[in-house]
């Protein structure tokens, strides 16, 4: 057949990829085993091979064999871009490609590959890699060899770096083609898998010229320099050494190296593509349990900021403003106030360092914090060494603030008498208490940190109350005394007339202990309320700047007042504070 054979159908011009370029000075003769040559690479048709759409020249003189277009461009772009990530997941699954692929080539009627480099390994949109100019090296050698063809170009002497140095010999370098065989392809596998494993291409690291090269290889079988391997990939690179092998029998089966590839990447089964389905199954199944961790961790972080967020504000202002309500200030017609300050804190604060300092304050706080939350009170602010409270406010409990905070008062001064410090070990914690009793306004003040802050003479008046207080003591204006005479569950002492700053000269009260568990509760007016399980220790005397009456030098005067309330009067010069 003295005619050119055209295997080639113009609906595919769009989809076509010129893979070389000849010029042919004559017409091109094929005989009968050459055009069924051609006719079995039509008809190959696998996943990991581009599809041979036929050979033409009907573009003036030019000759050309052309394939499917890729999208991606050639996996030895890849392996080269260092920005890319080339991990175990993507190497098993490029390995498993070539190897199907030529694997297929193997058992066709093809038989090889006969150029298989990383040039000619492409890669589509989909991460499925695809051989190209598979079996066409020989048919070309015969054309250009009867001066059917002749290369407009000398061919890259890199395209010979991959080849069995059997398939080397009698080859025209930059002229010819090399030759194709199943044997001498193994040979080129191990190449591609060194290339893939080092990210290096053979003999990149010699000094050796490329035409020195191939002249080793040829006549010395030169092999590429190894790296070092990781343990778990030394039988891979024990396999591709086993693929240079010059007698052809030593050379393993691709079915071996399948084995290898799988063995070194047993976490990475499967193409690129079955790999990244079995990495989303894993992540859905994962998912759910994912999402109740994340829902948990929600859930606290959620309630952590309610605790903290109730910690701020009293708790009933706090669900306002979460529901983005406007908190309008308001007045109380009653409610108490108490302010504690720790005694000598500036002693403190110049002996020890800031972190034990701040560590003292937390663990006293935070005691005052347990105490609160066993009443209907709420910790309004703490100022340096002052810790505020109040009750009555924003929820309104009728006249039970008053009674609310002196059980507060009294068990923060039990904590100072059982406190001790690891850091300040001979160092005793006391206390000044005052509060008082009276009308308060009270509103939000802030947005993006907002405070529940109390206004009125009431504060003012407790803020006295607690700074005129003797170390360890509980003060109170007669008002708020005159409260607490109605029930017999309180002991108090009168103080006398104290000149305070704003007020002038005032009476005032010590709230010395609890006088028994008798009687109502003054919490919630029942008989059989909150009972102490035996009496509390007075206030200690030595303590005391000024000498208060204890309970049995008040029981030795046996003086009885109004409802059963002990109420021992002394001079104002003796109680009146030193200045």
């Amino acid at each position: 057949m003295y005619f050119l054979f055209i295997i080639l159908c113009f609906c595919f011009v769009f989809f076509v990829f010129s893979f070389l370029i000849l010029f042919p000075p004559k017409q091109i003769y094929w005989d009968k085993i050459e055009l069924h040559f051609i006719f079995e690479l039509k008809k190959l048709n696998h996943d990991n091979l581009t599809t041979f759409m036929g050979i033409c020249y009907n573009d003036g003189d030019k000759f050309y064999v052309c394939h499917s277009l890729v999208e991606r461009g050639t996996l030895e772009d890849y392996i080269h871009d260092l920005d890319f990530q080339l991990d175990n997941t993507f190497r098993s699954a490029f390995l498993r490609d070539i190897l199907k692929g030529v694997k297929y080539l193997h058992k066709s009627s093809i038989g090889y590959h006969g150029m298989l480099n990383l040039q000619n390994v492409l890669i589509d949109s989909n991460w499925v890699l695809k051989l190209t100019n598979f079996g066409i090296g020989n048919l070309l050698n015969r054309a250009i060899r009867r001066e059917q063809l002749q290369l407009i170009e000398l061919i890259p002497l890199n395209t010979y770096l991959t080849v069995a140095p059997e398939n080397l010999i009698d080859i025209s370098y930059g002229r010819e083609y090399p030759n194709g065989t199943t044997i001498g392809d193994i040979y080129s596998m191990g190449m591609v898998m060194y290339h893939i494993l080092f990210r290096l291409a053979p003999y990149e690291r010699t000094t050796l010229s490329p035409k020195e090269v191939i002249d080793q290889v040829r006549q010395h079988n030169l092999k590429p320099i190894l790296e070092n391997t990781l343990p778990e990939e030394k039988p891979l690179v024990d396999a591709m050494e086993q693929c240079w092998q010059k007698n052809l029998d030593l050379r393993p089966r691709l079915r071996q190296l399948a084995q290898v590839v799988s063995t070194v990447f047993q976490a990475s089964q499967g193409n690129l593509i079955d790999q990244m389905r079995r990495m989303n199954e894993k992540h859905a199944l994962n998912l759910e349990k994912l999402v109740t961790q994340r829902n948990a961790e929600l859930a606290q972080a959620r309630e952590q900021t309610e605790r903290l967020l109730n910690e701020m504000l009293p708790p009933s202002i706090a669900a306002q403003l979460k529901e983005h309500k406007s908190v309008e200030p308001r007045s109380y017609d009653s409610a108490t106030v108490l302010f504690c300050q720790l005694v000598d804190f500036s002693t403190v604060l110049s002996k020890f360092p800031p972190d034990q300092v701040i560590d003292f304050l937390n663990q006293v706080f935070s005691t005052f914090d347990t105490i609160i939350r066993n009443h209907d009170a709420y910790k309004v602010e703490t100022t340096g060494e002052t810790y505020m409270v109040a009750s009555g406010v924003p929820n309104e409990n009728e006249n039970r603030h008053v009674f609310e905070i002196s059980e507060v008062a009294m068990e923060f001064r039990e904590v100072s008498y059982t406190y001790k410090s690891i850091n300040f070990p001979d160092w005793k914690l006391q206390l000044r208490i005052g509060y008082h009793c009276g009308p308060i306004a009270a509103g939000v003040i802030g947005i993006k940190a907002p405070r529940y802050c109390l206004f009125g003479d009431t504060v003012n008046f407790a803020s006295r109350m607690q700074s005129n207080a003797a170390p360890n003591q509980i003060q109170m204006s007669e008002s708020t005394a005159l409260l607490l005479m109605g029930v017999s569950k309180y002991k108090l002492t009168k103080r006398g007339i104290v000149k305070v700053k704003g007020k002038g000269e005032v009476n005032t009260y010590w709230l010395n202990e609890w006088r028994s568990n008798e009687g109502q509760n003054p919490v919630d007016g029942s008989g059989g309320g909150r009972l102490l399980q035996e009496p509390l220790i007075p206030p200690r005397t030595s303590q005391l700047r000024s000498p208060i009456p204890t309970r049995e030098s008040s029981a030795m005067l046996g003086l009885e007042l109004l409802n059963d309330a002990i109420i021992t009067t002394t001079t104002q010069a003796e109680q009146r504070p030193k200045e």
